[in-house]
């Protein structure tokens, strides 16, 4: 499959320096969807989060119909919806639903969620959503074939029903996300794609656990896509452009470590974040690559070799904080300069 890349991740959120009304973020958000199919990536990516001051996004797929509906060619990727947050069935008929808007074209990616207000805000357990998401991925295969439905779990035992409708290729792309090695070896077993957020030498670790997880159930390697998201800037000045954006990629860094506050606050201003723990000060500046072109691409091949050569990169350039004008100008940024390096893009 080689090297390809995509753009992530749209969560259309307010920022207390840009003056947008929630209306304006989205339709923004559309046209960085249509803007990255110009300029010839592989995908584009929206994310999820509940009861957040910032009014980061909260129905994934819903966007990802809507990105879907205004592109014609680029995947369209959920990255990722909190699968054990939903009913299994709500999921399998919204996703189909939108696979279908997007002619095949959607990648559901799925991830575990760890926020304790969205688990009980949405009466969801969330010491059991490893299982969830075991029964989630059983109920999605169960509801593409043609026949009855039959699921009976320990978390959901389901009538027989016949799902409809079903995705555009009889099948849903899932891809599952996380960082701790139980997740990334269910990946392996049971997902089209795995998508990681990692410094290289974790990422390293990660990819090495995907293989032997795939050498121990005898998959091959080319039959699961791995992805990385980082936040990719390249510049021509020299510098490696924290000091333009460092304080945006904190401030969104910060703003899950406020999850829990923001979900009640109500009439104040938005906060412009705080310090962050040295564990997280460091992975957010391991995964954040700016400089000439050049030298990103060199940082990026360690990620292709890790990977096995086989490996869609995602830039998360979607940063709030950057008026409308600023964020495209990132986006193109990144297209023109750092995929043709690679043979991609344009």
């Amino acid at each position: 499959m080689g090297v390809s890349f995509g753009y992530a991740l749209i969560s259309c959120e307010r920022h207390p320096a840009v003056d947008r009304t929630a209306g304006e973020l989205y339709r923004d958000g559309l046209a960085l969807a249509r803007r990255a199919e110009e300029l010839g990536l592989d995908s584009v990516w929206t994310s999820e989060h509940h009861f957040v001051d910032t009014e980061y996004l909260p129905s994934p797929l819903v966007m990802a119909a809507a990105m879907a509906a205004v592109t014609s060619r680029i995947r369209v990727g959920t990255g990722v919806m909190l699968g054990p947050l939903y009913h299994p069935l709500h999921i399998a008929e919204d996703a189909a639903t939108a696979d279908l808007i997007a002619a095949g074209r959607l990648i559901l990616g799925l991830g575990l969620g760890w926020s304790g207000i969205e688990f009980k805000a949405f009466g969801a357990d969330r010491t059991k959503r490893a299982r969830a998401m075991e029964e989630l991925l059983d109920v999605l295969d169960g509801a593409a074939r043609d026949d009855l439905l039959r699921h009976h779990g320990a978390l959901w035992d389901l009538p027989e029903v016949a799902v409809r409708p079903k995705p555009a290729r009889g099948r849903l792309t899932v891809w599952l996300g996380g960082t701790a090695e139980p997740a990334i070896r269910r990946a392996a077993r049971r997902a089209d794609g795995v998508f990681l957020h990692t410094p290289i030498d974790q990422f390293r670790a990660q990819t090495a656990a995907i293989r032997e997880e795939l050498d121990r159930i005898g998959r091959d390697p080319a039959t699961l896509q791995v992805g990385v998201y980082l936040t990719i800037v390249p510049t021509h000045d020299g510098t490696d452009g924290w000091r333009s954006y460092g304080d945006l990629v904190r401030l969104a860094q910060w703003k899950y470590r406020d999850l829990r506050a923001a979900s009640t606050r109500v009439g104040e201003p938005l906060p412009t974040g705080g310090a962050l723990p040295p564990e997280d000060e460091a992975a957010m500046r391991g995964c954040y690559i700016g400089g000439a072109p050049d030298a990103i691409a060199e940082q990026l091949r360690a990620y292709v070799d890790a990977a096995g050569g086989n490996l869609h990169i995602v830039a998360r350039d979607y940063l709030p904080g950057l008026g409308a004008a600023a964020q495209v100008e990132l986006l193109e940024q990144f297209a023109r300069e750092v995929p043709p390096l690679f043979g991609g893009a344009r």
